[in-house]
């Protein structure tokens, strides 16, 4: 089991404390941060005929969809889509995402969202998902790419209500691992919120502006990638189903399963998104016929 990672490797508080910081976090995202390109997009899905549609849609500046594809009958997949492709300093993404009663839906996207290196101002994105109850949210976006001398702030916030579920991922690319070149300058902060019912559940934060954090033992470990992978409405079953799943699989990183109440959480350090991608997908079909009464159906755009 020498890859088996604790699951703490960045820390979490829940309850009220998690909810203050979250305010503090949400408020301090103002600060070094320019007059550069913004992009909005505001998105309802509510289900109308046994069909889950975008009821509403709103967007600014450079956030696009394409039209909904049913691979799964009811269920829409989502691509949202970023023409430029990444953010400078200045530049900020704003993504709402609600989900109404009964409505289910996947995102992903075509590519990496990348940072590039700053000046000075901050890059900024936030992602806020209103999940209602008997209702359902899968995000499994590519991977976020954090040049060497990037400036980024990350808040991400999904609130759930009673017997909501959600499912999906965050992976992060400190520095370029293809081209040797490790993250020594710059800085990412992102953080991270779980609530049901208006109650904090989950809080973590990835704070890196150095070496310091991307060797520390409780940081990324010298390592350049980092995910999390969550899953709500699971229990201990479940949980030590996956544990057996990925130990089985005898993967190349290290990894961390837990669960808090009914979130199960998968942690992974690595280098290589494909890797960790491999990681990760298995452990979304195993756990979605569970979770969602539904077999997994890939999006088509992940065979391109």
């Amino acid at each position: 089991m020498k890859n088996v990672l604790a699951i703490n490797i960045h820390g979490n508080v829940v309850g009220n404390e998690a909810s203050a910081i979250h305010v503090a976090a949400e408020q301090s995202t103002n600060s070094n941060i320019g007059s550069g390109w913004k992009g909005y997009i505001g998105i309802t899905l509510s289900e109308r005929f046994n069909k889950t549609v975008m009821s509403e849609l709103e967007h600014e500046g450079p956030l696009r969809v394409q039209r909904p594809f049913y691979p799964e009958n009811d269920l829409c997949h989502i691509y949202l889509i970023h023409p430029p492709g990444g953010l400078v300093g200045g530049d900020s993404l704003k993504i709402n995402i609600k989900t109404k009663t009964a409505a289910h839906a996947l995102f992903t996207s075509p590519g990496s969202t990348k940072f590039y290196r700053s000046a000075g101002d901050f890059a900024t994105m936030d992602l806020h998902f209103d999940i209602e109850s008997q209702s359902s949210l899968e995000w499994f976006p590519q991977e976020n790419i954090f040049f060497p001398g990037a400036k980024a702030k990350m808040n991400t916030c999904i609130s759930l209500q009673e017997g909501a579920q959600f499912i999906g991922w965050d992976i992060n690319c400190l520095g370029m691992p293809v081209k040797n070149e490790k993250f020594l300058s710059g800085e990412v902060d992102n953080r991270l919120l779980i609530k049901r019912n208006g109650q904090a559940i989950f809080l973590e934060r990835l704070r890196v502006s150095g070496l310091k954090q991307l060797n520390a033992a409780a940081g990324l470990r010298a390592y350049s990638m980092q995910a999390s992978f969550f899953a709500t409405g699971c229990n201990e079953m479940m949980l030590e189903s996956v544990r057996e799943h990925l130990l089985a699989a005898k993967p190349d990183y290290p990894w961390g399963a837990t669960l808090l109440e009914d979130l199960l959480i998968v942690r992974v350090l690595g280098e290589r998104t494909e890797k960790i991608q491999a990681m990760l997908l298995p452990v979304w079909k195993h756990l979605r016929p569970l979770v969602l009464n539904r077999e997994a159906v890939s999006p088509r755009i992940w065979a391109t």
